[in-house]
């Protein structure tokens, strides 16, 4: 039996879950008089600490033994109303966590992450949790990999980095993680002004002994970026720089073209023109099998930075080209979270395109760190040349069920409080991403959290030919000639148009030579 306390009436009942210091500050602001709730019991995530009390409630049982915990929490003699999450779900056993959830999910049971601890009674309602921000991370329903920082500070420490995009998502991050190692010298390149601004003011704030140097510039100016590489002779270059969204690159395929194919060409050139030890290029699970501009221009950059790589071996240059391949990250501007967010906070609906869409996830912090690992693990151990890292982004998640796990963590019922509302897929996505292509090579773990890919490549000299066609039509703003040249030199990738080739094809090249692969299924893509 749980002990009841006097002064609890009329509180929330709930169950808290995590033995931490979140967790005891919690319990102490249950002592005010105005406090709205209750505990009834703790769940812990250690083993052994069951029917032990931390403060004066008892554990009731742990994460990590959930059919004892579950048998247990049906036999409770008051019946929580929520459940109360004290640390990230990746903080918890994630089997144990997961049967939890759908215990609390079939029993009508709310789950929050810990509201303000001090929120006075009198200020909400008393049966109802407020909405609260949700931590991304917390979406994820397995632990996040952790880097040792050891031999990233052996590699950036005092080293010149530059990062395009970085104001962007993932570049801001890789920029403040760089700052803290303690760069020589930290140079940033973004096209938009307010996210310029943000990262500077961010690191001015964190890092104001860190050097750094922010141009508002794009990676399409050729000659600006020649002049920014001559001026700073960067060690490390991170091409975080593109244009990410789907639906707006299908419906703007030039531009995509002249940011993510002739823009890292131009960041890649002149990398090995000024002797960089080694440049990283981000890119996307969109680029596998791809059925949508996109990811078509995403690969043709792959294929690029692959064959310069295998070029240093030839021209007996320092220079390493790496290519880093994830899928999506939370929380990133213009993606599914921040979206879902709001339409919570608006009360709804959520819109999921189809029911059975899959996504792989990942948060940005560990994305990040896995790219600095495979930065500098590649250049320490003279990884393979040509070979891309792919993150091990875990099991792909449903949309559908992120959807509804974002909607409890919000202390709401799906269906009920907020609707979910099934909107169609949309130009050029897939129901499925991929992580390899059916032609790779793939290398369980290069590195810790990391696996390889190594695809079959393409010549640099008829890359640079399809490369010029490509900027030629896509500067004359000619869609249709620009779909048709990425159909000619992205193998699988179908021109969704299929409309008859207004240009000649792309010069063929003798070494060009990809294998046969069976069609792409690709759903209901439209």
């Amino acid at each position: 039996m749980i002990r009841n306390r006097s002064g609890e009436r009329g509180r929330i009942p709930v169950l808290v879950v995590g033995t931490g210091a979140t967790c005891d500050l919690f319990l102490r602001s249950l002592r005010a008089p105005a406090a709205q709730f209750k505990a009834i019991g703790i769940i812990d995530d250690a083993r052994g600490t069951t029917e032990l009390y931390f403060g004066d409630v008892r554990i009731v049982g742990s994460v990590r033994n959930p059919a004892a915990l579950i048998a247990k929490l049906e036999r409770l003699a008051e019946r929580p109303e929520m459940l109360l999450l004290t640390e990230p779900v990746t903080h918890f056993d994630s089997d144990g966590i997961r049967r939890l959830l759908g215990w609390a999910d079939g029993n009508g049971v709310r789950v929050s992450a810990l509201p303000d601890i001090g929120t006075p009674r009198a200020a909400v309602d008393p049966r109802h949790v407020p909405v609260i921000t949700i931590d991304p991370e917390t979406i994820l329903d397995r632990p996040q990999m952790r880097v040792q920082k050891s031999l990233l500070f052996q590699q950036f420490r005092d080293r010149r980095v530059l990062v395009t995009g970085g104001g962007g998502s993932i570049g801001s991050e890789l920029a403040r993680q760089l700052a803290a190692l303690r760069p020589q010298e930290l140079v940033l390149i973004e096209s938009c002004e307010l996210n310029a601004y943000n990262i500077d003011m961010a690191l001015g704030q964190y890092f104001p002994d860190v050097p750094r140097k922010i141009y508002v510039s794009c990676i399409r100016n050729r000659e600006r970026i020649d002049r920014i590489f001559t001026e700073h002779r960067p060690e490390f270059v991170f091409n975080a720089a593109a244009l990410k969204h789907v639906p707006l690159v299908e419906m703007n395929p030039c531009d995509g073209v002249l940011t993510n194919i002739i823009g890292v060409r131009n960041v890649a050139d002149a990398a090995r023109r000024v002797g960089v030890l080694a440049m990283v290029q981000i890119s996307t699970d969109k680029a596998v099998n791809t059925t949508n501009v996109m990811g078509a221009t995403k690969r043709v950059a792959e294929f690029y930075c692959q064959a310069q790589d295998r070029a240093t071996r030839a021209t007996e240059e320092q220079t390493r080209f790496f290519v880093v391949r994830f899928g999506n990250v939370l929380g990133s501007s213009g993606s599914l979270i921040p979206l879902f967010q709001r339409q919570i906070a608006q009360g709804g609906p959520l819109t999921v395109t189809d029911p059975k869409m899959e996504r792989y996830f990942m948060s940005i912090r560990e994305a990040v760190e896995l790219t600095l690992l495979s930065a500098a693990a590649g250049l320490a151990e003279n990884s393979e040349l040509g070979q891309i890292f792919v993150l091990d982004m875990g099991k792909p998640v449903r949309i559908m069920d992120l959807a509804e796990r974002m909607i409890r963590m919000a202390g709401k019922v799906p269906g009920k409080d907020i609707e979910i509302k099934v909107v169609g897929i949309r130009p050029g996505e897939k129901l499925f991403e991929e992580l390899f292509d059916a032609n790779e090579t793939v290398h369980p773990e290069v590195f810790p959290g990391v696996r390889g890919a190594s695809p079959v490549g393409v010549p640099i000299a008829a890359l640079r030919a399809v490369m010029h066609r490509l900027e030629a039509a896509a500067a004359a703003g000619d869609d249709r000639a620009v779909r048709h040249l990425l159909r000619s030199a992205v193998p699988g990738y179908e021109d969704p148009t299929h409309e008859p080739a207004l240009v000649a094809p792309a010069p063929s090249h003798p070494l060009i030579r990809f294998p046969e692969r069976s069609p792409i299924a690709v759903g209901a893509a439209v």
